[in-house]
Formats: structure tokens, sequence, C-alpha cells
């Protein structure tokens, strides 16, 4: 999201490249990190980017109840629109809202749509259901594309 300044989703964020980068859940960094997360998410986390952040993390690496559990409460602050589905960082007031001639989300809302997608196609135990939801955020991603095929941040 370009400034995150809150050390969670900074620790999600770093985790997730380190899993990426092919380190197990068991590497120490990797590990200690996970123990952070799990405690930090006994709290109630309101914001829905680092809400996306942790839930990616923990599908990545696996943690099915984690993983579930985050994705079961994104579900709740999900947005509809024709058919498809996405996150917003917040109600926006209409100064905020893009001109109706460009009609696409900020880049923060469609990196946090992203990061839920990926949570889902990582999330073990996939079924058929995930599919469709996740089928339903591409949808959405792909109309927030400009006509060159990027999106409204260079991010």
């Amino acid at each position: 999201q370009g400034g995150v300044d809150d050390e969670l989703s900074l620790s999600a964020y770093i985790t997730i490249a380190m899993l990426e980068a092919g380190h197990s859940c068991s590497y120490p960094v990797v590990r200690n990190a996970f123990f952070c997360l799990e405690t930090a998410s006994e709290k109630n986390i309101s914001d829905v980017y680092t809400q996306a952040l942790v839930a990616y993390a923990f599908c990545l690496a696996g943690k099915a109840e984690k993983c579930e559990s985050f994705l079961r409460e994104l579900q709740k602050s999900a947005k509809e629109a024709d058919g498809s589905q996405y996150w917003e960082q917040k109600e926006r007031s209409p100064s905020e809202k893009s001109p109706s001639f460009l009609d696409h989300a900020p880049s923060a809302e469609v990196e946090t749509t992203s990061y839920v997608l990926l949570a889902l196609l990582y999330k073990p135990n996939r079924n058929q259901e995930d599919l469709t939801k996740a089928s339903r955020i591409v949808q959405w991603i792909i109309r927030q594309q400009n006509p060159y095929g990027g999106f409204s941040s260079t991010q």
C-alpha cells in the first residue's frame, strides 16, 4: 500500500516475502514472525488491508485454521458489484471518489482485493466455492485495468 506504517502489516508483508522466497515456516525468522502474527491476530484487527495481508501470510504458510478465520472475517466486509467482489479501505466521501469517467478504484483497494485473491488461491483444502469466489474477485480486478493493462498506480 505504499506507506504501510504499522508493525503488524509490515511484519505480515515481510513474512510473505520470505515465504515466497522459499524459506520454510521452520526457518527461525519466519517462525518468530508467525509467533508475532498469531499473537497479534488474537486482537481485533479492524483494518481490511492488514486483514488481507495476514490472511495471505497464514494461507501461504498452510496454517488452515487462521487462514480460514481471516477469510471468514474478510468476507463480512466484502463489497459486491455486477457479480464481482472486492474490498474497500473505508467508506469514501463523494469528494474522494474517482470521477465517473474514470470509474477505477484507488490502488490501495486493488492491492487489498488482490491479497484476498492470493489468500483464496493458497488456502489449504481449497474447494470449488473458493474458486468461484476467486473468479468473482478476478472479474473486479480486470475491470480496474486501464487501457494499457495497468492500474491507477505505478505500484
